[in-house]
């Protein structure tokens, strides 16, 4: 039948197939498998489902109840119902009463994974989220991941995968390792270059300095899917020190980090300032931009960046970890990207049992998922200052959510899923895919 169609047509039917369904469809023929495999369908695929396509809410944690690492699928408008437990119940039955004091007991024990929906389980790649179970970011469906413990044979390894196929391939060891270099702080980001197509990973490595009074040395460096390299970044590095263990986001074709300036080498005080750190992907260059300024001059500030409805945020984040924290539960949006005065204070968030600890993501019907010090997840509704408990137990840690959509991203990577480095490490750049177990 493909005969008889022009290509743009087959394109326009099998990219609106789910993608289990297109890859099946591989196998109906070379030409279908040629084309499927293209990265102008790839991208085609990938526009049309990004156009079209409702997005899901990704979520991984460590189920403290199942005892084990959980990646899984919800809806982006409710991820985390609040009659998740009571649609199992028929209200109609005569010893209803009974049947809910069993069934809050049933949830309070079991948790929300033992009731079979409003999920979709991906136990595809369970064991590589055991052993790299640093998520650095998603984007259009393929997840970067890490190993951060350093007494493991993982450690400094990245992976990139897609749940989806499934498909994963190791990277190349980057260039600045803690073997060479001794020991440094690191961020890294992760997204998607839609100017020339590609997925890229950017790591800001601060080197140890000599003195408290040296200025901190930087050093960055940028894989790229499409050469299969690390290279480095010749651009002067961020002016601003990205605050360890931040997490970051990708907005409008660039990682953004909270940082502040640096203090060390400065030559007059009371110049310290927060400020966003952001690396533009496609430029490979640094820039920041402001922060409120009622937060500019706060030091040790336990907030971190966020997306709400597109837009740049700053929100609670407990967990950095620095001494003499200043705890803030506002959460701000910047209504105008890069415009300072845009910055608007939406509304606080306030947990009583547990305490907050880092807003996780938002719904789209308006609440806000955050983790407690319980190592609890509650959903909590602005307007009315309400919370609903799914009954989701994890170290806070653990705790990942993210937006994703199904995408064919790697089907093009030849040499994905298991085997060698294919190229060693070079003095400039480190080049290859490996597979992963």
């Amino acid at each position: 039948m493909s005969d008889y169609l022009l290509e743009e047509v087959i394109v326009n039917i099998l990219q609106r197939l789910p993608v289990n369904s297109i890859i099946n469809c591989m196998c109906v023929c070379k030409t279908w498998n040629s084309l499927i495999s293209s990265q102008y369908f790839i991208t085609s695929h990938l526009n049309f489902t990004l156009s079209n396509t409702q997005h899901h809410l990704l979520f991984r944690h460590f189920d403290l109840k199942l005892h084990k690492y959980r990646l899984t699928l919800h809806s982006s408008h409710d991820p985390f119902p609040r009659n998740h437990f009571s649609k199992f119940l028929d209200l109609t039955d005569p010893a209803i009463h009974i049947r809910l004091l069993c069934l809050y007991q049933d949830a309070h024990n079991k948790g929300f994974f033992a009731f079979p929906s409003d999920f979709i389980d991906l136990p595809c790649i369970h064991n590589l989220i055991v052993r790299f179970s640093t998520i650095i970011g998603s984007s259009n469906g393929l997840l970067c991941l890490t190993n951060d413990d350093p007494d493991s044979e993982d450690y400094d390894s990245y992976v990139l995968c897609n749940p989806t196929i499934p498909k994963a391939i190791r990277l190349p060891l980057p260039n600045i390792r803690s073997d060479s270099r001794g020991p440094f702080h690191q961020s890294r980001g992760f997204g998607y270059d839609p100017t020339t197509r590609d997925y890229k990973l950017v790591r800001v490595a601060y080197l140890e300095a000599e003195s408290n009074t040296v200025p901190v040395q930087t050093l960055v460096e940028i894989y790229t899917l499409s050469t299969g390299a690390w290279r480095y970044v010749n651009a002067p590095g961020p002016r601003g020190l990205i605050h360890d263990r931040t997490v970051p986001v990708f907005l409008n074709g660039a990682v953004h980090w909270l940082g502040h300036t640096d203090p060390r080498g400065q030559k007059e005080k009371g110049t310290f300032r927060n400020v966003i750190v952001v690396f533009n992907m496609g430029h490979a260059m640094f820039d920041e931009m402001p922060v409120p300024e009622s937060l500019e001059r706060v030091e040790h500030l336990k907030m971190g960046v966020a997306v709400v409805d597109g837009s740049l945020a700053l929100v609670p984040c407990h967990a950095i970890g620095l001494d003499g924290e200043v705890a803030s539960n506002s959460v701000w949006v910047m209504k105008k990207y890069g415009v300072a005065e845009s910055w608007t204070k939406l509304f606080d968030i306030t947990v009583d049992e547990g305490g907050l600890v880092r807003v996780l993501g938002f719904k789209k019907n308006g609440e806000v998922v955050v983790a407690t010090g319980y190592n609890e997840l509650v959903c909590y509704e602005p307007s009315s200052g309400t919370i609903s408990n799914p009954h989701i137990l994890s170290p806070t840690e653990s705790f990942y959510l993210d937006t994703f959509v199904e995408s064919l991203a790697l089907l093009d990577v030849r040499d994905g899923v298991l085997g060698r480095r294919v190229v060693n490490n070079s003095s400039t750049s480190s080049k290859g895919k490996e597979k992963i177990n």
